[in-house]
């Protein structure tokens, strides 16, 4: 056993906030969709330019299973939301947590010693987050299925290519996946020359703070904490997401999505009470593996 510091969890716990900033900002935007994605992206990877140190990073299995899965995050999140309903689009994401949980059983072979318990919580309520909306279509819910892989598989190679260069990964993950998206949606180009001012402004804040600070701060943290937990952390953007909404756009949640929510938060408090020690988390060796 050992002890992991803290911080890790609080580095987490910030990009998650980061990346919850997305449900307002996106509201404003007028260019499409794949456009947003490829130009906050392209942003997030020149921002973090400074702390790419190549020499740092390892050209290895795992630094490109990252960047295909980073990618693929992005891209099936941003299809899916033209082709399903938005609560199903964004919740699926989450489902990374039951592929992690079942992943560690079957690494581990020890199905007593998971946190079942904030694990159904939290699927109850991603359950009822995503019947708030209609069915969409069967494509688009099978390309929403996918997320929580894709994510699941970006947290867990994220912790092995990111050991000594978080920040690095991060920046070329996003150069990468920008430059795919513009190979995929050529129209960007085009789009991004008629864009107004103020549509600059908000994709610079989507770009550095939304992307760069949300990805780059939850690769910092995923280096003291599991990939389970740290799947379980980034929940908070769905939660705070709808908060900053109804803050500053004055739209309200479903009763069915409050609900959901709830069941979510409650999950989460209930995973923390499986962390013993007063300021740190106490983790085995092997939840730190892939």
């Amino acid at each position: 056993m050992k002890f992991i510091d803290k911080h890790g969890w609080i580095l987490v716990f910030l990009g998650a906030v980061c990346w919850s900033l997305n449900s307002p900002l996106v509201k404003y935007m007028t260019a499409s969709a794949m456009t947003i994605c490829c130009l906050r992206a392209l942003i997030a990877g020149i921002a973090l330019l400074p702390f790419l140190r190549p020499s740092r990073l390892k050209p290895d299995r795992w630094t490109a299973v990252y960047l295909l899965a980073f990618a693929g995050v992005c891209i099936t999140v941003i299809a899916s939301l033209s082709m399903t309903d938005a609560a199903i689009a964004v919740g699926m994401q989450y489902t990374a947590l039951i592929w992690l949980t079942l992943t560690a059983v079957l690494r581990t072979r020890r199905f007593s010693g998971q946190p079942w318990g904030p694990v159904i919580l939290i699927l109850g309520g991603l359950l009822l987050f995503m019947s708030s909306g209609s069915a969409g279509s069967l494509s688009g819910n099978l390309i929403a299925a996918s997320e929580g892989i894709l994510f699941a598989v970006m947290t867990a190679s994220g912790k092995r290519a990111g050991q000594e260069n978080p920040l690095g990964l991060t920046c070329i993950a996003n150069l990468f996946t920008g430059a795919l998206v513009l190979l995929i949606h050529p129209q960007t180009a085009g789009e991004a020359l008629s864009m107004a001012p103020s549509q600059w402004g908000l994709l610079l804040v989507l770009g550095i703070v939304q992307v760069a600070m949300g990805y780059g701060l939850y690769n910092l943290g995923l280096q003291y904490v599991s990939p389970q937990r740290a799947s379980i952390l980034a929940l908070w953007e769905m939660i705070l997401g709808p908060v900053w909404v109804a803050l500053f756009l004055h739209e309200y949640s479903s009763g069915m999505v409050i609900a959901g929510f709830l069941l979510i938060l409650g999950g989460i408090c209930l995973n923390a009470l499986h962390t013993p020690g007063k300021g740190y988390i106490l983790v085995k060796p092997d939840d730190m593996a892939l």
